[in-house]
């Protein structure tokens, strides 16, 4: 009886850090959409401003980038020998995206270890997944960026930019080395005993993660994509000057080092770092206030777009699993 008891508690204690959990999250996301509207109500600009078409493109952009980055998850609990399903990977990474807005992001690591953990998925490969995607995703997007303001360093106005996209690509290009990978998980096990993890990572090679790098190649460009669908949909009037295709590079380069550069930081949210990124490349085109305006708009589209997202994976992770029990 006492057994009965216990496992019972520990049910109910569970199911309410769930429901803690998910209200803490959409309070987040209300503050987040809040405080974004704010920004747009104060400079005298309402959704009707904006091109719906542009908007939608911009989500679709978004969507196909996370994407090719939730296909890289799957491909990295694939080399540590675990067999999620698919729609199981893609699932958990789109609804862990909600987890990054509440401060510290440690809320990613656990609702996509716990989302896709199951009798093919062992939790501690899980959360290894989570780190061999979360920094070659890093150290991809500081790489491509690097590449692409190298190849159009003429349009540059600020080349200290290109040097920050250099030491972004090292900063999270070191620990996301495989050989490197290896030992530092090889340490933690020792010392916590994970199983057989160290096994598992046998497998984490570079000739075998290179592939899902080039996926996430992709991923970065689409993103930058769904900024170039966020300048279109701005009314003419916000910007500066009218801009054309050589604001491209520029764009497509900002958004992938705004969050290289906010994550490295280790500042909640990489506030003051995103922004001076922003400001950077696309201030001197749009101006100040155009190029802060676009990275807000974008924020709106993402969040929106994540939520689609996670409902979505929500609804078909619970058909597929109530199929699988008749």
């Amino acid at each position: 009886m006492p057994l009965i008891n216990n496992q019972s508690r520990k049910t109910t204690v569970i199911a309410a850090l769930k429901v803690v959990v998910v209200m803490l999250i959409v309070y987040m996301i209300y503050r987040t959409v809040d405080k974004t509207g704010g920004e747009f109500t104060s400079r005298d600009l309402s959704l009707s401003n904006f091109s719906y078409l542009w908007l939608v493109a911009s989500a679709f952009c978004y969507a196909l980038g996370l994407s090719c980055f939730a296909c890289f998850w799957h491909g990295a609990l694939r080399l540590l020998q675990q067999t999620p399903r698919l729609s199981e990977s893609l699932g958990s990474y789109f609804i862990s995206h909600l987890g990054k807005y509440v401060p510290g992001k440690a809320l990613v690591v656990v609702i996509r270890s716990e989302r896709v953990k199951s009798t093919r998925t062992s939790l501690s490969s899980a959360i290894t997944g989570v780190f061999i995607e979360t920094l070659g995703m890093m150290a991809v997007g500081a790489v491509t960026a690097g590449l692409i303001l190298a190849f159009n360093h003429r349009t540059l106005q600020n080349p200290t930019v290109l040097w920050i996209s250099l030491g972004l690509a090292f900063a999270a290009g070191v620990p996301a080395s495989p050989p490197l990978f290896r030992k530092a998980i090889r340490f933690v096990d020792k010392r916590k005993k994970l199983g057989n993890l160290e096994d598992q990572i046998s497998h984490l090679t570079l000739r075998n993660i290179f592939p899902f790098w080039i996926v996430c190649v992709g991923g970065w460009l689409w993103l930058g994509a769904s900024m170039l669908a966020i300048l279109e949909a701005f009314p003419a009037w916000v910007f500066n000057q009218p801009f054309d295709a050589s604001i491209a590079p520029l764009a497509m380069s900002c958004v992938a080092l705004a969050m290289v550069a906010g994550f490295i930081s280790l500042i909640p949210g990489g506030a003051g770092v995103r922004e001076y990124i922003i400001l950077a490349l696309l201030g001197p085109t749009l101006g100040a206030t155009g190029a802060i305006l676009a990275a807000v708009a974008l924020r709106l589209v993402w969040l929106v777009t994540e939520v689609l997202l996670a409902i979505g994976s929500i609804i078909v992770m619970r058909q597929q699993r109530t199929i699988r029990n008749t």
